[in-house]
């Protein structure tokens, strides 16, 4: 369960980079922010939610099926084994 929470925290942290990024560009999307605050708060929320689902369906489906035991397995390539 831990690399779960390491992969919802990934998740927020690039969420919030991404609509920081979109907030504070040159487009209209800070004037929609001022005058339509709760739906700017519903959609930011509703895309956070939307995305953890996502992200949550795909790690469960993995493991599942199967995919996520045969990933651990592969030898990582970096490392040297004759050391």
């Amino acid at each position: 369960m831990n690399s779960l929470y390491k992969i919802i925290i990934t998740y927020e942290l690039v969420f919030l980079l991404f609509w920081n990024i979109l907030y504070l560009s040159n487009s209209d999307v800070e004037n929609w922010f001022t005058e339509k605050f709760l739906t700017a708060v519903f959609v930011f929320l509703s895309t956070m939610a939307l995305g953890a689902t996502l992200m949550y369906i795909i790690f469960i489906s993995l493991k599942i099926s199967g995919i996520s035991e045969y990933l651990k397995s592969i030898k990582d390539p970096r490392k040297n084994s004759n050391e």
